[in-house]
């Protein structure tokens, strides 16, 4: 691979880029269930995974470029560190991502296939804009307070709802289904949460096995949350029986990050914590795949499930935190 292509690589965090896709593809899935029977829709679809893929993108690059001072002091190896890349075409590269993700995504509510004339597309590109606007308070000062977690979790989330509020403009006007909504983007976000607070502190030997235990904590009860988000859906066809199924199914695609998190408790330090960071990024797109699934069938869920292939080659070649 070439070089610069490589930087450029490692810059955005490739390996993740797939999970982003999978939040917004399990959100749309959320609400408009079985859709790939639905003429037209690839096209939508296709668009807002590539907008999420932008935001992603632009997030991490806007967030080396704000960190790159501190990374030099800590020399850490990074593409801006190294000068593989310099800074100022980084954030150039960093902000046209984050507006043509914000565009791409109205875009794909634009060319939704016959939705409703009433229907509001113009939320998909609020939430779209929403997301952009946390993104960018992650990418500050912010980070380093203890609201940082949480707006890293928050960005997840709103991902997310960027699919939910796709899949309603399609199905526009039908009810939502709000208790399903509201547990699975409670769970995004303290799964994602809990995670940024356990790598915090990642390239420090010495661990504190309270810390991990309390940041895990988050993230299991994002696990909890997601688990039961069909407990109380009302009037929807779900794949999965919502009270012994479907939890069943998302504590075994949970139970090897679960395990690994167990291990970075009892022995901590690096080398236990960041596997368990690893296989808890790769358990999102298993998570959206489990949601996907109950909520759209088989072929949905295999569609997400299907993106930790990539995910996984991609992170044997490039860092993934």
């Amino acid at each position: 691979m070439h070089p610069q292509l490589r930087a450029w690589a490692q810059l955005v965090r490739v390996p993740n880029t797939l999970t982003a896709c999978a939040d917004v593809l399990a959100g749309f899935t959320l609400v408009a269930g079985a859709w790939w029977q639905i003429p037209g829709i690839a096209t939508s679809l296709i668009l807002v995974s590539v907008a999420s893929i932008c935001l992603y993108w632009a997030g991490m690059v806007l967030n080396d470029v704000n960190d790159v001072e501190v990374d030099r002091a800590q020399r850490r190896n990074g593409p801006l560190v190294l000068g593989h890349i310099p800074v100022g075409r980084a954030r150039t590269a960093g902000w046209v991502l984050l507006i043509s993700g914000v565009a791409l995504a109205g875009l794909a509510a634009f060319l939704l296939p016959s939705p409703d004339s009433s229907a509001p597309l113009w939320i998909v590109l609020l939430l779209a804009a929403l997301l952009a606007i946390a993104i960018l308070a992650y990418d500050s000062s912010l980070k380093a307070k203890p609201i940082g977690p949480l707006l890293m979790g928050l960005c997840r989330g709103l991902n997310l709802l960027v699919g939910v509020s796709l899949g309603a403009c399609l199905n526009w006007p039908a009810e939502l289904d709000w208790p399903s909504i509201v547990f699975a983007t409670v769970g995004h976000v303290s799964f994602v949460a809990g995670i940024t607070l356990a790598a915090r502190r990642e390239g420090i030997l010495q661990q504190s096995p309270v810390r991990l235990l309390a940041s895990w904590s988050v993230s299991f009860f994002g696990v909890v949350m997601i688990a039961l988000c069909s407990r109380w859906s009302v009037g929807r066809e779900l794949r999965l029986e919502p009270n012994t199924l479907f939890p069943l199914l998302v504590g075994l695609l949970a139970l090897p990050w679960l395990r690994r998190a167990i291990v970075s408790i009892h022995a901590p330090g690096i080398g236990t914590l960041v596997p368990a960071i690893k296989q808890a990024i790769l358990t999102i797109i298993f998570l959206d795949a489990a949601l996907a699934l109950q909520y759209g069938g088989n072929l949905p869920g295999l569609i997400v499930c299907g993106l930790a292939i990539p995910t996984l080659a991609l992170s044997r070649i490039f860092r993934v935190t």
